[in-house]
């Protein structure tokens, strides 16, 4: 296995690793770069459904995403049939995934069965990188608040985000509590946590004190320095950290031609990787 670190300041191209043949050893490795980097690109010869679920059951426990009785941790991401610059609705809004549920998502995986020339690309936001970048006063001063996630449009949405689409059957009143900052739960590392997507109230706050704190949050995560994207190469398999990274979709138009199609397998785990234990030492 390779490593090389992305443009940008963070990210890293993994090259070398066939997923479902990976040892405990090099899944290790490649849990080491993610948590270090946020997302990790590891650039593959092509994998078939059945071998890249085998690869994500070694990572945590997906997600169901899907009615597709041989495969329902897979969802579809397509532009095939679908306008999503024109239709305002789906992924391209800032998030972390699941974090309008009890159990969070740990990873997320999506896998290039096609990709465009041009476009599609995911967007990332490191979380990580902004909350160690705060002053040490600033950060005292808010580290203890507990926030209120709910599916929706959250009061920090950014200009130009699209609407989310609730998961089918989803209690859009269902709300649940996350921490701003949190530690990583393997790698021990701290980080703000959701700041938009989801949030709705601050516990203890105003909802105007609320709202111009997480808008605040939001400003500094979206500087520069801490925002990086992914361009698709076809069978790229790209993973990110929801714990300690928000990401979004670019929308994209209808495809056309093959030039033009982008058709991603996404899945989405939760919990603890078997082969991370004890990373807060590594």
């Amino acid at each position: 296995m390779e490593f090389k670190r992305l443009p940008g300041s963070f990210g890293c191209e993994i090259t070398g690793l066939v997923p479902y043949e990976a040892t405990d050893a090099q899944l290790r490795e490649l849990l080491t770069h993610l948590y270090q980097h946020r997302f990790v690109v590891v650039r593959t010869e092509g994998i078939t459904k059945p071998e890249y679920v085998a690869f994500a059951n070694r990572l945590g426990d997906p997600i169901t995403l899907s009615d597709d009785a041989d495969f329902p941790e897979i969802a579809n991401i397509t532009n095939i049939g679908i306008d999503s610059k024109g239709n305002k609705r789906g992924a391209a809004h800032w998030h972390s995934d699941q974090s309008f549920r009890s159990r969070r998502a740990s990873i997320t995986m999506l896998y290039a069965v096609e990709a465009p020339e041009e476009g599609g690309n995911t967007r990332f936001c490191d979380l990580a990188g902004a909350w160690a970048a705060l002053g040490k006063p600033y950060q005292e001063s808010i580290r203890n608040y507990q926030i209120a996630h709910r599916h929706g449009i959250s009061v920090s949405a950014r200009p130009g985000d699209h609407t989310p689409i609730a998961p089918k059957g989803w209690d859009q009143g269902q709300t649940v509590h996350h921490p701003l900052v949190m530690q990583h739960p393997e790698s021990g590392i701290e980080t703000l946590y959701a700041i938009s997507g989801t949030p709705q109230a601050v516990e203890g706050l105003s909802m105007d004190e609320g709202t111009s704190l997480l808008n605040e949050l939001c400003e500094h995560a979206f500087q520069s320095t801490f925002l990086n994207q992914h361009h698709y190469r076809k069978y790229d398999i790209v993973m990110w950290d929801n714990p300690t990274t928000m990401h979004s979709a670019s929308p994209i138009g209808p495809a056309t031609c093959t030039k033009d199609t982008r058709l991603l397998y996404r899945i989405s785990l939760t919990g603890s990787p078997t082969v991370a234990q004890n990373m807060k030492s590594l």
